[in-house]
C-alpha cells in the first residue's frame, strides 16, 4: 500500500487540517498533493499543452484550493473539485489562444537495427496516425490521450478528468477508435 495514500485519512479530514493552518497543515497538505497530483497532471496534459503549461495548470488548482481550503462545499470530493479547476483553467487558456495544438505523443524513435523499409513504413504509419488523430474532435483526442497516459490512470480517474460517468468511457473509447481507424488510409490500419 502506498504510504502517501493514507487510507485511514480521508480527503475531508486532510482538507480540514489544511484549513486550520496548525501544525498538522503541512503534512496534511503533502498527503493531498501526493494523492491527487498525478491525476491532475494527466488531465492537464490531455489538453495537448506543453509540460510547463501543464505544471502551471496543476499549480493553479493547488493554489485555488489553498486559498479556499475552508470554503470547499464537499471536502470529501476535493479530488473532483481539483480536476474541475484544472479542466476549466485549461479550457480558458485554450480559448484565449483560439487554437488547440494537435500534438500526439507517439514514439517516433528509430531503432538503428531496423531495416530501412521497416523504418519507412513505421514512419508513414506514425504520420498517418498523427493526421487522423488531428482530425478527431477535442473530446476524443482528450479521452485517447488519457487512456494512454503514463503512468496509467484508472477508469475512475479518467472519468473524473473528462467529467463523464465511468460507464460511458468504454463505448466512447470504441467510437473514438472507430473514427480514428476510418480516417487512416487503406493499408495503414493497425
Amino acid at each position: 500500500m502506498d504510504p502517501n495514500r493514507a487510507p485511514d485519512r480521508t480527503d475531508a479530514e486532510l482538507l480540514a487540517e489544511v484549513a486550520t493552518g496548525g501544525d498538522a497543515a503541512r503534512p496534511a497538505w503533502s498527503m493531498l498533493v501526493n494523492r491527487h497530483s498525478r491525476r491532475l497532471y494527466a488531465i492537464a496534459r490531455s489538453f495537448s499543452v506543453d509540460q510547463a503549461t501543464a505544471e502551471d495548470l496543476v499549480q493553479t488548482a493547488w493554489l485555488r484550493l489553498l486559498e479556499r481550503a475552508g470554503q470547499v462545499r464537499e471536502p470529501a470530493a476535493v479530488g473532483g473539485w481539483l480536476a474541475t479547476v484544472v479542466r476549466n483553467e485549461a479550457r480558458r487558456r485554450l480559448a484565449r489562444r483560439r487554437e488547440i495544438p494537435m500534438v500526439v505523443m507517439l514514439d517516433s524513435q528509430v531503432d538503428a537495427a531496423d531495416p530501412v523499409d521497416a523504418r519507412l513504413i513505421r514512419d508513414e504509419r506514425i504520420r498517418a496516425l498523427r493526421v487522423a488523430f488531428a482530425h478527431l474532435g477535442r473530446e476524443c483526442q482528450q479521452l485517447l490521450r488519457l487512456l494512454v497516459a503514463e503512468p496509467g490512470l484508472s477508469y475512475d480517474e479518467i472519468a473524473a478528468a473528462v467529467g463523464r460517468p465511468r460507464g460511458s468511457l468504454g463505448p466512447t473509447r470504441r467510437r473514438c477508435l472507430d473514427q480514428l481507424r476510418a480516417r487512416l488510409p487503406a493499408g495503414l490500419e493497425p
